[in-house]
């Protein structure tokens, strides 16, 4: 399943760059099978009409131009939906999404690990809000290939850069707690509930 998410920001790229409305269909199509992933899998019926109904809705979009619109949404959407999940893990009484994972992850977490991994679910917040706006920004000022470059490539790098540094951060910042390598923290984070 993870294929597919990572493929749909470079197809959308190459959809956006050729202005091939068959392209966005698919990179749409592609979007909308990652949640229902499990269920496709699985062989349930649902997920594959619900698959079917999206795929029917989003030809009848490209075949009046109007997929390439649509594919202005998922990043201001996507981003927006990622920062409500962290910002309500911030609210009184309830454990800030980084700690939650980190428990998972790790078990009971060192006490210095508790206030730094409440920083790092605000940080995430922050960006996330910046990624949002920016793609609603880019979407309304910028030519779509300009708008396609930076949603698409550049803030999956920015998201991906902000992880590895975190990690990097947090290994020299507390050397003298143990630490999964990045791998296992990379295949701990696919196993673990974020919700």
């Amino acid at each position: 399943m993870p294929w597919l998410f990572f493929a749909y920001p470079l197809l959308a790229h190459v959809a956006t760059l050729l202005h091939s409305e068959r392209l966005a269909w698919l990179a749409m199509t592609m979007l909308f099978a990652v949640p229902l992933w499990a269920g496709l899998r699985r062989g349930k019926g649902l997920a594959w009409l619900g698959l079917l109904i999206v795929m029917a809705v989003l030809y009848a979009c490209a075949t009046n131009g109007m997929t390439r619109y649509l594919m202005y949404l998922p990043p201001v959407l996507l981003p927006s939906l990622v920062l409500w999940v962290f910002a309500r893990s911030l609210r009184r009484g309830e454990m800030p999404l980084v700690t939650r994972i980190a428990t998972q992850i790790r078990g009971s977490l060192p006490a210095p690990l508790i206030p730094y991994t409440r920083k790092v679910t605000q940080c995430w917040v922050a960006l996330l809000a910046v990624l949002a706006l920016s793609s609603a920004c880019l979407a309304v000022f910028a030519t779509p290939e300009l708008w396609s470059l930076m949603t698409n490539i550049v803030q999956y790098l920015v998201l991906a850069s902000a992880f590895l540094g975190e990690y990097v951060y947090r290994r020299l910042r507390f050397r003298d707690l143990e630490h999964e390598s990045f791998a296992a923290l990379v295949a701990a984070l696919f196993k673990t509930r974020m919700v």
